[in-house]
């Protein structure tokens, strides 16, 4: 055994969902809906004996035994948490589609087509049908270097995502002002560190207060890019100051050192914050949300677009190119925010550029008058 069932929430559309896992990494035991944190039964208790002396006895020539030996390798340990839980949710679908296949089976390079026959059978959500081939590859690379297998037929399957751009969705001041309008202040302040240092949200839950310089923030990003972390160095803006102080005013916990905490004085988790905002975004606009709309020029058409945490990245970048005293070109603000100078150049256009002409504009008309 590894330890205690490992409990996973998922919020949805519908509501919440909560994963229970036999431990963490270990096989998913049940899934239950609701808000409360469920309690085991008798019956789940035996599924967590089970899958106990399962995981003393991986039979790795089913492909299930070969996944429960990979959820304990130390490829998988050495996983960010994030990824786990990602990736988890994979394991589980690959699991139930061909955990009781002999492994050897799908050693073989003609499997592609099969493999991506399941792919196109998830459809309708496209992304997580590319994570679960992805992390299917993944598994079949660390069942070759175990010997398992000889062949990874998952390799070079395409991806059936297409992600469109979301370079135009940011969050503009009416729309911060809207959910504020509904948030309790630990939300309100988390949405003003991340539209004051474009920060993503694992990394805004972590920032401790030793990482605040006076001119600048940096930090070890929680994402990894190609395998590695990376220092994050994002400037400090004028506006940044008088948050900073107010933050450190707020009610914490001895030996909390996050500049973000919770209503209880507790540093956030990635799923609490992410938890309240959907609930506050939810309540906004007296319960119509937040969305950026786009409508066809042609046939007049609306496309509507629901604004996430992460976009308040461009607002922030938008901030940065306001400036007018460090007048940082594409190029600058595209290093900074780990986007292209054609991403960047789009956020100019529509939200710096243009507002600061019609500004111009109105000032000038109004100054003729």
């Amino acid at each position: 055994m590894k330890g205690a069932p490992h409990f996973v929430p998922k919020r949805t559309a519908k509501g919440h969902i909560w994963y229970v896992y036999a431990w963490r990494g270990g096989p998913q035991i049940l899934r239950s809906e609701g808000a409360k944190k469920p309690k085991l039964k008798a019956n789940d208790w035996a599924r967590v004996a089970e899958a106990g002396k399962l995981d003393r006895k991986p039979d790795t020539r089913l492909v299930g035994g070969a996944l429960t030996e990979f959820r304990q390798s130390k490829y998988w340990r050495d996983l960010a948490d994030s990824t786990r839980k990602t990736w988890g949710g994979a394991l589980d679908r690959i699991e139930k589609k061909w955990g009781k296949v002999p492994l050897r089976a799908l050693d073989d390079p003609r499997m592609k087509s099969k493999i991506s026959a399941w792919q196109e059978s998830m459809s309708s959500t496209p992304r997580a049908a590319d994570i679960c081939v992805m992390v299917l590859s993944k598994f079949f690379d660390w069942a070759v270097l175990k010997g398992h297998m000889i062949h990874n037929p998952a390799l070079g399957i395409p991806t059936v995502y297409r992600g469109e751009s979301r370079a135009s969705v940011i969050w503009l001041s009416e729309d911060i002002d809207a959910i504020k309008a509904v948030a309790q202040q630990p939300l309100k302040d988390a949405i003003d560190l991340a539209s004051l240092t474009g920060l993503r949200r694992a990394d805004l839950v972590a920032l401790r207060w030793d990482e605040v310089g006076d001119l600048s923030i940096r930090r070890t990003a929680a994402k990894r890019s190609r395998g590695k972390r990376y220092t994050v160095s994002v400037p400090r803006l004028p506006e940044l100051d008088a948050l900073l102080e107010a933050l450190r005013g707020r009610f914490r916990k001895p030996s909390v050192e996050t500049v973000l905490v919770n209503s209880y004085g507790q540093s956030w988790s990635g799923d609490g914050l992410a938890s309240s905002f959907h609930d506050a975004r939810s309540r906004a606009n007296d319960g119509a949300g937040i969305w950026h709309v786009e409508r066809d020029p042609r046939t007049g058409e609306e496309k509507r677009t629901q604004k996430r945490l992460h976009d308040l990245r461009g607002t922030f970048a938008t901030r940065v190119m306001a400036h007018s005293q460090a007048a940082l070109t594409n190029n600058e603000v595209a290093s900074l925010m780990g986007w292209s100078p054609e991403q960047v150049d789009q956020i100019r256009k529509r939200y710096v550029d243009d507002s600061a002409i019609v500004v111009d504009l109105t000032r000038r008309l109004a100054g003729g008058l």
